[in-house]
């Protein structure tokens, strides 16, 4: 797992480094570092048909050659979700590296691409923690409110893996999602 996300660290690494020095089909793609942002994340899951939980997180972004972000992301349950069983309980973690793709960003509604993909925790009532690993690739449309604020909305779906807590498994925490996002920040790249 590990070894996976450090060479998928190297793999983006080596490609920022990367510089265009010839003309291409797709233009001169440099991908100078162009921007930083926050992100505030706002999203509704849906666990097991039960009514949508709140899940607030955000995340923290180097913008380069205008579309490409690449940083560091991070979610939270904010009320615990009960089981069937009706007196246990649990709340979901999740946080790790986030790459996303905002194609034609210079417009005033683009597209927005992300995937987060990272290790986590589901702490449960009267039981051990259990370690997961998530990915939520997610997709929407992205507004430029103003020059340091972009209004986002998107849906994906998180994958949880490696659950082994009581008779749950994967497919209990994994579920859809609906988010609303907030980005601030400043992009100094070329317009």
């Amino acid at each position: 797992m590990k070894k996976a996300i450090t060479l998928l660290l190297l793999f983006f690494a080596s490609l920022l480094t990367v510089q265009a020095q010839e003309e291409t089909l797709f233009g001169n793609n440099t991908l100078d570092l162009t921007g930083f942002w926050y992100n505030s994340r706002h999203n509704f899951s849906f666990f097991e048909n039960e009514d949508a939980q709140y899940i607030r997180g955000g995340s923290v972004d180097f913008e380069f050659g205008r579309s490409i972000f690449l940083g560091w992301a991070w979610h939270r349950m904010r009320d615990d979700l009960f089981l069937e069983e009706g007196n246990v309980s649990f709340k979901l973690r999740h946080s790790g590296l986030k790459l996303a793709y905002a194609p034609v960003s210079d417009r005033v509604i683009h597209p927005y691409f992300a995937i987060i993909a990272g290790s986590g925790k589901i702490n449960i009532t009267n039981d051990n923690d259990d370690r997961i690993f998530g990915l939520t690739p997610s997709g929407g449309i992205e507004m430029n409110v103003t020059e340091w604020f972009r209004l986002g909305a998107e849906a994906g779906y998180r994958f949880i893996t490696d659950v082994d807590v009581r008779d749950l498994d994967s497919e209990d925490f994994s579920t859809l999602f609906v988010q609303l996002q907030l980005r601030f920040g400043f992009s100094w790249g070329y317009w």
